[in-house]
């Protein structure tokens, strides 16, 4: 058997998982709990990769700050585990930033970028979009529904509209699904074909975005491009902070548009990389965005987008997704190995594992000293 074909057949786990979101966006857990999760789970590699946003890192060194206080508080406290974690584990930088493409709402995956310039950058893409999200969704439903003759009652989305816009609360997507689903006469709008064939109908908010309001070829389509910067300013901002730009988890768009005739495109833009080892993904699959990144000579990721919840009513755990051992997943190894590491890298961690070290020697020093000192009396005891 050669080499390549090993490799699809006995996928190698690299212990590594570069996709997890922590309190720096949506995630559920501090950075400091993620990285000693993944450690506890055998991962040798992993990234931070909260949403629009680099702040994970900085609370990683606020949440270290806390812990070493405690550490030194607590006497009696070991901090063997903790040091054996920021001295073996390896965290690359890590952004997934939200994208639109031929209106479809993406997002990419930004790695081993510099963080100031990161931050910048995602500021700046701030500025290039051109409308909130909430104001797209109420004029392209009121388009909809004119376009359509729907029955539906307006004052419905009128005043979700008007609530999120002057109060900041609520939004406008549910409102709509729940007066539009109201109706009887409506009901044909909401119908889909599966990947089987089978006609069915999106009987509830979730199938009705994925199935309707992000897919092109609905009639219920909403096109969020203006609400997000766009495929390519996102693709070169990660650029010109340094990184590399991977398109994230692509079968989750196939609900949206047929996203196996847009790849090679998408690649064009710029991508660095695709993830193709993602918990949603098919064996099929996987092996279709491996042979687009082996054709175009890019690299592949692969993560758990772990948040510490449930999502979706899946459990997307940190460790779940094997990473195989192949060539186009080697720069994960090798980044983290090079100095990319953001624990090496970051001067505070690398000032508390001196301390940390210092303070295990004087414990263990002060419990060698105490178990002399007991076999000391147990002696003197004995000899009375």
């Amino acid at each position: 058997m050669d080499e390549k074909n090993k490799y699809e057949i006995m996928p190698v786990n690299v212990n590594a998982d570069i996709h997890n979101h922590t309190r720096g966006s949506d995630g559920r857990q501090t950075s400091f709990r993620a990285m000693l999760r993944a450690y506890n789970e055998g991962m040798d590699t992993i990234a931070i990769t909260d949403h629009d946003s680099v702040k994970g890192f900085r609370n990683f060194q606020k949440d270290l700050y806390s812990v070493m206080g405690t550490i030194k508080e607590d006497k009696s406290y070991n901090p063997t585990k903790i040091l054996n974690m920021l001295e073996n584990l390896k965290v690359l930088k890590g952004t997934e930033l939200i994208t639109s493409y031929n209106g479809v709402i993406v997002e990419i995956l930004g790695y081993n970028f510099n963080i100031e310039k990161m931050e910048q950058e995602i500021e700046y893409l701030k500025t290039t979009v051109q409308q909130k999200p909430y104001e797209a969704l109420y004029k392209g439903f009121k388009k909809i529904i004119a376009e359509k003759n729907i029955v539906f009652d307006t004052s419905v989305l009128d005043e979700a509209y008007r609530k999120i816009k002057e109060e900041g609360k609520g939004g406008v997507v549910g409102p709509f699904y729940n007066e539009l689903a109201s109706h009887e006469e409506n009901k044909k709008l909401l119908k889909y074909t599966d990947e089987n064939g089978n006609e069915k109908q999106a009987d509830s908010l979730k199938l009705f975005i994925n199935k309707h309001l992000y897919n092109k070829e609905s009639e219920l389509f909403v096109d969020m491009a203006k609400t997000r910067p766009s495929f390519k300013d996102t693709i070169d901002a990660i650029h010109r902070a340094g990184g590399q730009a991977f398109l994230a988890h692509a079968g989750r768009y196939k609900d949206k548009m047929p996203v196996e005739n847009y790849i090679d495109d998408m690649i064009q833009e710029g991508l660095d990389g695709l993830e193709v080892y993602y918990p949603d993904h098919s064996y099929e699959f996987r092996e279709f965005l491996l042979g687009k990144v082996r054709e175009h000579g890019i690299k592949a990721s692969g993560g758990s987008d772990d948040h510490h919840s449930m999502k979706e009513g899946i459990q997307y755990q940190t460790g779940r997704v094997a990473v195989p051992n192949i060539p186009e997943t080697k720069w994960i190894e090798e980044d983290a190995e090079s100095g990319k590491d953001f624990l090496k890298e970051s001067i505070e961690v690398q000032e508390a594992i001196k301390e940390l070290r210092q303070l295990k020697e004087l414990r263990l020093q002060r419990t060698n000293d105490k178990g002399l000192e007991k076999e000391n009396q147990t002696k003197d005891e004995t000899s009375r």
